[in-house]
């Protein structure tokens, strides 16, 4: 990106607060309070999650701006250095730029040219809506007689003779297809001073968006539902080379698949007929290039036409993206570095990924990989009938009853997890590995819940193999807790979280250690929490600050044999002096209603949370609870929102929403208010419970999204606790009705593999505490 270049955020890219939105629709990503998510009003684009002073600098390119002209301004306004956040976000905008949301200004708006508005005439036409804009072309979504057609129109003052090569090449190329994989070809000529052409409208998502929801590997529908994704990608593919074309721009946007199951292959302007002379220029997303144009590029020779051999190549990049969701290499953004990979670097593995699934789908998939051409398949028809061959091979491909049962959930898990899975041996290879949110110190969680519950002693050591897994941090502390993948960093999620650093592996071993009396063991854990748990941390809430110490203390010792005083001594003090610094700070702060520097009111990043930690640990240690504690309990409870019988709180003061599950919602204030109903008998709070777990059980479910964060197991666990403060079987009822409503979905797309508070570990928890619902606990919470 030339640093005269101007370059704008459309005005169709929208950059919204993900507390905005419902908790389901944000399910598939990984997030934080103060996060925006980047989403395009009308394009296929898919959305992006950034942070919010990222946010904060795309904003400055609402109008045109040159790269340096909109980092200078957004460092001037906000008192920082401009050169450091240029440096910084150099990465970021390009990666936006290749990602679509950030756009040249002069390419894609010309100097004269105006966008078409919905309702406004094209020839004989009606504009419907804008689709997308990109360097040389706009693509709009137009209508005749009530029949939806696809316009592409070059509106540039830069019509440069390529760019008009490609577009009647494209004209070529879809008159000498048949229209069963492609658009048809409805009409094209110029329009003032503008070419364009008409094709027959594509309805549906591309064929990435379309696996998404398919990408949770752990159950074998989902493979299955990829497989035949891939099989109909290749099929198009097959019947595309029969027709003597090549492509030659493979990547997801351009294969759209409709609800029906149509395919279409889309965009044709660098495409290759191979019984013409000549050869199109090349083009398209540099990750799908295969390695002969790569050494080309290294060696500075003229790019080579594309060929079929190198076209099965892209189509193994993108079916390696079908099913895992991640590209097939880690790419630099160094172009000379990129293009060695691409020539040199061999796949990454589905295991580094933590993917485990049948191998032959990784062979077929790689074959098409090799780096020599001669490697690969002789013909698509090839890959195509390897890919069938891994489908059929499923035993019940044909049965009817695919339905998830909780028997094969929890065989699954064993499948997954035990002795003789691949993944106990090694633990697990995607970073962040060991945390107890999205790692290994969760799975022995799970684990030793499942061993409570079953008195299984086999199970039980299989949990203090996954504490062993999970301790291997030591070896690789960056990949143990944080992922940039993730956006997670010490600076995100803080030093000292139970949730997402050494404390809460230290906790999840003192817990499996003193269920299997090995209190050597035990003692060292605690030590080793008291040394973590004490890190430097500003944060107050109960996920990422000061108040999850109070979580990890409380669940230690009032699990603690009562006969080392020492430890005990230390726990008491440590935790008494957590609870002082919270309060010294929290006395300062003016009313819950009112502006102050906590600003959220639930349970995950919130005043409740602050207040659930504070009481749970009183209650546990016998300390006496802060003077103002009551007092902001009361304006807690006086900012609820009474309605039809029901209580809602909204997420914060500046954000007029009030959401259903455990992280902002109303599952997790019924936690605080059964807790107070235990600790003082008032069944003021225990009314309270109900009406607040009435809310989220009469909301509208945006969803089916199954985690305990924000999702449905965790409002099992409220309507768990209400059950064993009140013994009211309507409330055990609903939440067994609600797991099963929610088990058919357990590996949906919006599930994190291996994740207890995000995905398919803290399900299998649930599962298994619903047949002891007296025994039952939110993980690693209650």
């Amino acid at each position: 990106m030339a640093s005269h270049q101007l370059y704008i955020l459309p005005e169709d890219v929208q950059v919204l607060p993900v507390k905005a939105l419902p908790e389901q629709a944000l399910a598939k990503f990984e997030y934080e309070a103060d996060d925006f998510i980047l989403t395009y009003t009308h394009a296929r684009n898919t959305s992006k999650i950034v942070d919010a002073s990222s946010a904060s600098l795309l904003q400055e390119f609402r109008k045109p701006k040159s790269l340096p002209e909109g980092v200078l301004t957004y460092a001037l306004l906000n008192n920082l250095d401009a050169q450091t956040i240029l440096e910084g976000s150099y990465t970021f905008l390009t990666r936006l730029r290749s990602e679509g949301f950030l756009v040249s200004y002069d390419d894609t708006f010309g100097k004269n040219k105006q966008f078409f508005k919905p309702g406004d005439r094209f020839k004989d036409y009606e504009i419907v809506s804008k689709l997308e804009g990109v360097a040389d072309t706009e693509i709009y979504k137009i209508k005749k007689n009530s029949e939806l057609y696809a316009l592409k129109l070059l509106k540039t003052n830069k019509k440069t003779p390529q760019l008009l090569a490609n577009f009647y090449n494209e004209i070529d190329i879809l008159s000498a297809l048949d229209d069963i994989i492609n658009p048809s070809l409805i009409e094209y000529g110029e329009y003032e001073t503008d070419h364009y052409l008409i094709m027959e409208w594509v309805d549906g998502d591309t064929c990435l968006q379309a696996a998404e929801q398919y990408q949770n590997l752990g159950d074998q529908s989902n493979v299955l539902a990829l497989l035949d994704i891939s099989c109909r990608i290749l099929n198009a593919y097959r019947h595309l080379h029969n027709q003597g074309v090549i492509h030659s721009d493979v990547h997801p946007a351009n294969i759209i698949l409709s609800a029906s199951g149509e395919l279409k292959i889309i965009d044709f302007g660098l495409s290759r007929l191979v019984s013409k002379s000549g050869t199109p220029a090349r083009g398209g997303q540099v990750f799908f290039f295969e390695p002969e144009y790569a050494q080309a590029v290294l060696d500075a020779k003229p790019a080579p036409p594309s060929t079929f051999a190198g076209e099965q190549y892209a189509l193994g990049a993108l079916l390696y993206q079908i099913f895992t969701g991640k590209q097939y290499l880690s790419f630099s953004y160094d172009k000379q570095i990129l293009f060695t990979q691409i020539a040199e670097e061999t796949p990454i593995p589905f295991r580094n990924l933590d993917i485990v699934v049948d191998n032959h789908i990784e062979g077929a998939i790689f074959k098409a990989l090799a780096k020599r051409s001669e490697d690969r398949y002789t013909h698509i028809e090839d890959f195509y009938l390897a890919m069938m061959k891994v489908q059929e091979s499923f035993p019940d491909r044909f049965a009817k009853d695919k339905k998830m049962s909780v028997q094969v959930f929890r065989d699954s898990i064993l499948a997954d997890y035990g002795f003789t899975g691949g993944l106990a041996k090694t633990g697990l290879l995607l970073a962040p590995k060991s945390s107890v949110n999205f790692g290994a110190a969760g799975i022995a969680y799970m684990l030793l819940r499942k061993a409570l519950v079953t008195s299984s002693a086999e199970t039980l050591a299989l949990a203090d193999v996954w504490c062993d897994r999970a301790a291997s941090y030591i070896h690789d502390p960056e990949s143990g807790f944080y992922s940039k993948d993730m956006d997670i960093s010490p600076s995100i999620v803080g030093l000292s979280s139970i949730y997402h650093t050494p404390s809460g592996v230290d906790l999840v071993q003192a817990l499996v250690s003193q269920a299997a009396g090995d209190y050597a063991s035990y003692y060292n854990a605690v030590r080793s929490f008291l040394m973590h748990a004490a890190q430097p941390c500003e944060n107050l809430d109960l996920t990422l600050g000061k108040s999850a110490a109070l979580i990890g203390s409380s669940l230690i010792l009032e699990q603690m044999p009562p006969y080392d005083k020492f430890v005990k001594n230390d726990l008491l003090a440590f935790g008494k002096g957590v609870t002082e610094e919270i309060w010294s700070m929290v006395d300062s702060y003016a009313a819950i209603s009112q502006k102050n520097p906590i600003n959220y009111r639930g349970i995950a990043h919130g005043w409740a949370g602050i207040l659930y930690a504070t009481l749970k640990w009183c209650k546990v240690s016998g300390q006496n609870l802060p003077a103002h504690f009551f007092q902001r309990v009361g304006q807690l409870v006086d900012v609820g929102i009474e309605e039809n019988g029901y209580v809602r709180w909204e997420i914060s003061n500046t954000e007029p929403v009030s959401w259903t599950g455990w992280c902002h919602g109303s599952a997790g204030y019924t936690f605080l208010w059964t807790s107070l109903f235990r600790f003082t008998a008032d069944e003021h709070y225990l009314e309270l419970a109900k009406k607040t777990a009435g809310y989220f059980l009469n909301a509208a479910q945006a969803g089916m999204n199954g985690s305990l964060c924000c999702g449905r197991s965790g409002e099992c666990y409220a309507l768990l606790s209400v059950y064993n403060a009140t013994k009211d079987d309507f409330y055990l009822n609903e939440a067994k009705r609600i797991a099963k409503q929610m088990l058919p979905h357990i590996y949906s797309g919006q599930m994190r593999n291996h994740s207890l508070y995000k995905g398919n570990i803290g399900a299998a928890v649930l599962l298994e505490e619903l047949n002891r619902p007296g025994f039952a606990r939110m993980p690693l919470f209650e």
